[in-house]
């Protein structure tokens, strides 16, 4: 295991690519998303505080929100004045308090970790303006199952990894920092629990006299906003170069594509033999980029009734897909539709118009 720890000062030597961060195994990681803009103490119902996260015991974090106008607001809320470190939202919660109470911000990964995988764990964390305390430690505890207590102390389960800082008090506290890790899993890892998972004994802890605190519990507490929670993992492959095909742009999603030289009978919805080195080229589009989802669209010329054309539609650009899915192409990855000639690209009569509007499109989108 590989730890690495910095302080937002040192954001410059933490040499992980951006790309990876497209690869976030954690929903909500920003915490954008809420199942109801908070209003003020944003009590989690049955332990579930936004989507994606719920409480690891029966502490109640709490969801902040630029769309708040009460007191989990962003910039300023009840617990201090702090703009997200991202985005609009972050989450809080109590790392130590007097009486021991504890909070603690519990995900579900996307995918369970894989045995001897590499991965990039890290949050951002930040001392909460109103706390009348400050302390050591912060972590985070990765196990295969939910770990969720019946009371609101510390949960003790030895964390994965715990930061522990020289003192519980720097000129840097108060500011936001990130704490991260690589780390090999053994396998199954798919809950990432954050907290501070020491007793008040073990945490060391500095009273702020200039402490803003009102609050009563804020006036005997350590309470830390949370932000920008990744899980990445580290032994992804590049993804390859997308193939030039001639004749197109670069191919980017969510762009639509006219397929050229796919060819069909007259009348027929079978796909001509000529057809096929044609969607050959496009197979090395789709190869190289596995995650992409793919959306055919398939249409015909003005000829023939709404009906007739509509039904022609579909079942050629299901001839087409089912090229691709014979091709190894996963079928989930694949939708079909057909539109019929309602709509047509250009408004001519003649056979060259014709050609024109008879037509399969390719439209791609990730996952």
């Amino acid at each position: 295991m590989i730890r690495i720890c910095f302080r937002l000062t040192f954001l410059g030597s933490l040499l992980v690519s951006s790309s990876l961060f497209s690869q976030n195994m954690v929903r909500n990681g920003s915490f954008e998303e809420y199942y109801t803009c908070p209003g003020s103490y944003n009590l989690a119902q049955d332990g579930k505080l936004a989507p994606g996260w719920v409480s690891a015991n029966r502490g109640t974090p709490d969801l902040y929100n630029a769309c708040s106008r009460g007191d989990a607001g962003v910039p300023t809320n009840w617990a201090g004045h702090s703009k997200a470190y991202t985005g609009k939202g972050y989450s809080g919660i109590y790392c130590f308090t007097n009486t021991g109470y504890r909070e603690y911000l519990q995900t579900e990964l996307t995918t369970p970790m894989k045995p001897g995988g590499n991965y990039y764990i890290e949050f951002y964390y930040k001392l909460s303006s109103n706390s009348k305390f400050s302390i050591d430690r912060i972590g985070f505890f990765l196990n295969d199952s939910a770990n969720r207590r019946n009371d609101d102390f510390v949960v003790y389960s030895k964390p994965t990894y715990q930061l522990v800082l020289p003192a519980p008090y720097t000129r840097t506290t108060g500011l936001w920092a990130k704490c991260g890790i690589e780390w090999q899993a053994k396998g199954g890892e798919r809950f990432l629990t954050i907290g501070n998972f020491s007793d008040n004994k073990t945490t060391r802890t500095y009273q702020i006299k200039f402490s803003k605190a009102k609050e009563a519990m804020l006036n005997q507490a350590a309470y830390y906003f949370i932000d920008d929670v990744r899980v990445i993992p580290l032994d992804v492959p590049p993804e390859k170069e997308i193939p030039v095909i001639s004749g197109y742009p670069e191919i980017e999603i969510n762009k639509t594509y006219v397929l050229k030289n796919i060819f069909f009978e007259f009348d027929q919805a079978e796909l001509v033999t000529d057809s096929f080195s044609e969607l050959d080229k496009w197979l090395e589009v789709i190869r190289a980029r596995p995650k992409w989802k793919i959306e055919l669209t398939g249409h015909t010329d003005e000829r023939g009734s709404d009906e007739y054309n509509l039904s022609l539609s579909e079942q050629r650009v299901e001839n087409v897909a089912a090229y691709l899915i014979k091709s190894h192409v996963d079928a989930n990855r694949i939708t079909t539709k057909g539109e019929g000639k309602s709509k047509p690209l250009t408004q001519g009569k003649d056979e060259a118009a014709h050609a024109i509007n008879r037509r399969v499109e390719i439209r791609f989108s990730e996952k």
